[in-house]
């Protein structure tokens, strides 16, 4: 696709003047494509589980200028693991469906055991909802080789460094389902918590193995702590558990040299302060219908990189290519202007957004600038 006259940069050279606080070019596009009519009419082949790779790797390096969670596409699939845990696949999703445990006594059982299985982690192990998992994958090849193999099929567009770092707490309550984790601190406060502490020990052990500035500017640190009305826990909760790990792992990151976007769903107004705290530099994904307005947030928070915000759930999904092209204009015009803004939808293209909505908003960032 031809660049509009206005794009003078490269996406990495535009990401990396807005990491330095310099305004690029234009506001740079930010997404998670997870649609295959989209990616058909991007690139004008049809999608097949061989290709499925080749042919989001091309769409992203036509269309954007950064990206997070690259990954082929999976065949549906049920999922049973050795220790019990079973899990569906679709599409690009991976959900927990089966525990080992259904009460409290098993839970905090599990707990006591997967301590030790994570304190006697391996080189590149990290731990997810959905298990053990390693940078390293079947392939054996180093991270690096699998991150520039990723790299060099979405040409110069910016990949998020692999394997998103999670903090620790919705492996914990995602693997515990959410009733007994909470029931399970109530009861067991001090082995939950130890177990938290090894999560998140085991996590900067695989940043400082892994992380490598000139590979990628920029990691994602996740944990979805809230919902459309506000967090799930307390804040006092958070304060003791939660933030001063996110604040050690993003300080593993930062001594990499690698800026830390932090990533949660919801309504994150009652602890943004604590997450300003925790040092991170930037927010994701943003959700309008939850209250997280890119302009609200900009003018809170001005030194933070603002990714993505244009509302996935209805909008792109049901309004018309205008209404689209209207709220990027607007977010544009409310927090684009100093270059800290890296527009894209609230969570990412799913099946359900209709693929004139997804390049009608793609198109219209292209087309502003930074004059909406």
């Amino acid at each position: 696709m031809r660049p509009l006259p206005r794009d003078r940069m490269s996406a990495r050279r535009r990401i990396e003047a807005s990491l330095r606080g310099e305004r690029p070019d234009r506001v740079p596009i930010f997404d998670l494509i997870q649609n295959i009519p989209l990616i058909e009419q991007v690139t004008g082949k049809s999608l097949t589980l061989e290709n499925s790779l080749e042919l989001l790797l091309e769409t992203i390096g036509q269309r954007l200028d950064i990206t997070r969670g690259v990954a082929a596409f999976n065949p549906d699939a049920t999922l049973r693991h050795d220790d019990g845990f079973v899990y569906k696949q679709e599409w690009w999703t991976t959900w927990l469906v089966e525990r080992p445990f259904d009460d409290v006594p098993g839970l905090l059982a599990y707990i006591a055991r997967n301590i030790r299985e994570v304190l006697n982690r391996k080189p590149g192990d990290m731990w997810t909802f959905a298990g053990r998992g390693n940078v390293w994958g079947l392939s054996g090849k180093p991270a690096r080789e699998q991150f520039l193999e990723l790299q060099a099929g979405a040409g110069d567009n910016v990949v998020l460094f692999p394997s998103e770092s999670p903090v620790g707490l919705d492996t914990a309550y995602i693997r515990s389902g959410l009733e007994l984790f909470v029931c399970a601190y109530a009861e067991a406060p001090r082995l939950v918590s130890e177990w938290l502490e090894a999560l998140n020990w085991a996590e900067i052990q695989r940043v400082h193995e892994t992380a490598d500035a000139a590979l990628s500017p920029v990691a994602l640190v996740y944990s979805d702590i809230a919902g459309k009305n506000g967090p799930f826990f307390s804040p006092r909760f958070l304060r003791t558990e939660f933030f001063p790990r996110l604040a050690r792992l993003v300080e593993a990151w930062h001594t990499r040299g690698i800026h830390v976007i932090y990533h949660s769903d919801g309504n994150l107004w009652p602890v943004l302060q604590d997450l300003a705290r925790a040092g991170i530099d930037g927010i994701n994904p943003l959700e309008p219908l939850s209250g997280m307005h890119v302009g609200r947030v900009h003018r809170a928070f001005p030194h933070w990189i603002l990714m993505g915000g244009i509302d996935a759930s209805r909008l792109l999904a049901f309004g018309t290519p205008e209404e689209v092209r209207q709220a990027v204009r607007e977010a544009i015009d409310q927090a684009g202007r100093t270059g800290r803004l890296w527009l894209g939808s609230s969570t990412e293209i799913h099946p359900g957004i209709r693929p004139e909505n997804a390049l009608a908003m793609w198109d219209e960032i292209e087309r502003c600038g930074y004059s909406a």
